[in-house]
């Protein structure tokens, strides 16, 4: 009982201390008050608990079944070292590896980390070598120190003597002592069972049962990591048990009429909104029917970087050359960025789907390889199709992902030379990339695995990503933070490659579409859950342009399928999610976003942030319409999770 105890200390005493270190490590410019730091504590206790309550099983059971029974231990010991081993193993690696992951990712760790386990290179290609070896020096320390601390707890060397002298006692003394035994490690199992299952009430322990402050940070610091991740890890894949917020025909009845999928997303009978109409026109963007199309994704060029949408302009300016193409051609100017991760926002804008707040669907090859894309569309409509990109494109199941759903021809690292994909941390840099972008569209048609006309290209750019290593020369005095040069250098090379294509015959019947994959942490926004992160821009310029416009309808990425289709007089029915935002029937326009375990939906008047962890919202603007955005956003993420567990 005595080494049960003292191994319940040890346990608690290292998440304690793990939440300490995440604290002082990963705090930012987050100020921590001591009562902070107890608040943590105590709020993050009853988890810790019940994470400790489940490493105490086995050594529970063991210790019971060698209280009375001296030979087994010569065996169980075996058992509860090597136990002890990978639990020292796991649960260092969990706090270590939260730690050194949080500042990158913002949320706790969880099981997003499975979709990118597997690709060791490119999960630390956005930090130095240092920080990777300095990160696993701690590990296989704190590791080795824990081990030795349970094995010392643990060890009972006079257990064979005590079990001796035992049998030499009267029968009866001996017989109610081992009743009483039994009895006491019988309901020693049952108070295990209540702590790690958070208590006696109808719910269970769950990762909101730590939420106790409007700071987010305080919250994630009290989450248990291991907790965390195994909690995350364990749902059934059944997606439509996923997010079960109300019947099934009250989602559909909120849902009608805003996406122009077939049933039961049909339109209403009446005309009444949830939110404020705002009547859009449907003019005619492009000069022809049939332009060669050009995609650019850049890589987290949050809107806030950008003067356009009141970034620093002037002298300060970071992306002089957007800015100049958003007067010249046509800006979208209220844009939400479907997600925050690169795999989720290129789904979103090539496949027209909605991300998901705790699953890529790119990683999902089964799934991922029915959605409609516009490769697939244009593909049908004769086009070449094309995706350059200088990184490792098996990332994330990338590969698979643009091969399933209509891209012919990639073009990634391993096309480039080994200088060339080592210019960067990432890869390929994007001078680089842009000059190989350049001679492909230029390069004379007698190759026949360039794209003939009409084709659609797709370029994402890496430099504008951890580490943000581009040339210091990009840098000025006044800028935010040392990520905002990498936009800078990016922007400087895009404009090049632009003003070197209006020179070309191929420019008078090109669009080029401009949108960042994401948003980013950078230049003033220090947190996802606020709307400047979601905030991007999306440009369309070229010769095939019409003329220079605005256009201020609420969207999505996922909306770029329906709206660039409808402009080239394609079907686009297949994309149920995406809506044709210059059409006269959008006239209820929303924007909705996922960021980890939550949502973002902003009306024209209103947002809320809605985090499923804690069961909180958050209302920005009109406070009367925060329940029925609320609503809507869970009738949409409901919907989206029924309609993934259809996708095989």
């Amino acid at each position: 009982m005595k080494r049960l105890a003292a191994l319940l200390l040890l346990w608690m005493l290292t998440f304690a201390i793990g939440k300490l270190a995440f604290i002082a490590l990963c705090h930012g410019t987050e100020a921590i008050a001591l009562s902070d730091m107890v608040a943590v504590l105590w709020h993050g206790l009853p988890m810790d608990l019940s994470t400790s309550a489940y490493l105490l099983l086995l050594p529970w059971l063991c210790c019971w079944i060698t209280y009375d029974w001296a030979a087994a231990w010569r065996v169980l010991r075996w058992v509860l070292l090597a136990f002890h081993a990978l639990a020292a193993l796991a649960v260092v690696a969990c706090i270590v590896g939260d730690i050194a992951l949080y500042p990158f990712w913002g949320f706790k760790l969880d099981a997003t980390i499975w979709t990118y386990i597997d690709s060791p290179k490119d999960v630390v290609a956005s930090v130095s070598f240092s920080f990777v070896a300095l990160a696993v020096l701690a590990f296989l320390a704190c590791a080795a120190l824990l081990f030795w601390l349970l094995c010392l707890v643990t060890r009972r060397p006079r257990l064979a003597s005590r079990g001796n002298r035992s049998k030499k006692q009267p029968l009866g003394r001996r017989l109610l002592g081992v009743l009483f035994c039994n009895i006491g490690y019988a309901l020693l199992g049952g108070l295990l069972f209540v702590c790690l299952r958070g208590g006696l009430s109808e719910s269970t322990m769950n990762v909101g049962n730590a939420y106790f402050s409007e700071r987010q940070f305080l919250n994630h610091a009290a989450v248990n990591p291991v907790f965390s991740l195994v909690a995350s890890s364990q749902k059934v894949e059944r997606f439509d048990q996923f997010y079960r917020f109300m019947p099934s025909a009250e989602a559909d009845r909120l849902l009608a009429g805003l996406y122009p999928s077939t049933t039961p997303y049909a339109a209403p009978s009446d005309s009444s909104s949830i939110l404020p109409d705002s009547v859009a026109q449907a003019p005619v963007l492009l000069r022809t029917a049939r332009p060669n199309v050009l995609l650019i994704f850049w890589e987290g060029c949050g809107g806030q970087l950008t003067a356009s949408l009141g970034g620093p302009d002037s002298a300060a300016a970071i992306t002089p050359n957007l800015d100049s193409f958003a007067r010249s051609g046509i800006f979208f100017s209220e844009l939400r960025a479907n997600s925050f991760r690169t795999d989720r926002g290129t789904l979103s804008t090539l496949s027209g789907q909605l991300s998901y707040p705790t699953h890529s669907l790119m990683k999902m090859a089964s799934r991922a390889s029915h959605l409609p894309s516009l490769a697939h569309s244009l593909a049908a409509a004769g086009y070449s199709t094309t995706f350059v990109y200088g990184g490792d494109v098996n990332f994330t199941n990338m590969k698979g992902y643009l091969l399933s759903t209509g891209f012919q021809h990639i073009l990634a690292d391993v096309d480039f030379s080994h200088a060339e994909r080592t210019s960067a941390k990432w890869g390929v840099s994007d001078s680089i990339l842009f000059l190989r972008l350049f001679e492909r569209l230029t390069a004379p048609k007698s190759d026949p695995s360039l794209p003939n006309t009409p084709w659609f290209t797709t370029a994402l750019t890496l430099s504008s990503h951890e580490p943000w290593d581009v040339p210091a020369s990009y840098s000025r005095p006044a800028d935010a933070d040392e990520k905002v040069a990498s936009f800078r250098y990016t922007d400087h090379h895009l404009g090049h490659f632009i003003h070197r294509l209006r020179q070309t015959p191929l420019w008078k019947n090109l669009l080029v579409i401009i949108l960042p994959d994401h948003g980013v942490l950078a230049a003033g926004v220090g947190k996802r859950e606020e709307p400047r992160f979601f905030h991007i821009p999306m440009v369309w310029t070229g010769g095939a342009v019409t003329d220079a416009r605005r256009v201020t309808a609420l969207m999505n990425q996922s909306d770029l399928p329906a709206t660039l289709l409808a402009q080239m007089n394609l079907p686009h029915e297949e994309f149920p999610w995406s809506r044709d935002v210059l059409s006269p029937a959008y006239a209820r326009t929303f924007s909705y976003s996922t960021f980890n375990d939550g949502f973002y939906l902003c009306s024209p008047t209103s947002a809320v942030f809605f985090d499923n962890k804690s069961g909180q919202t958050t209302s920005l603007g009109d406070p009367l319409q925060t329940d029925s955005l609320t609503l809507l956003g869970k009738a949409i993420l409901q919907r989206s999770y029924d309609q993934l567990e259809e996708l095989h």
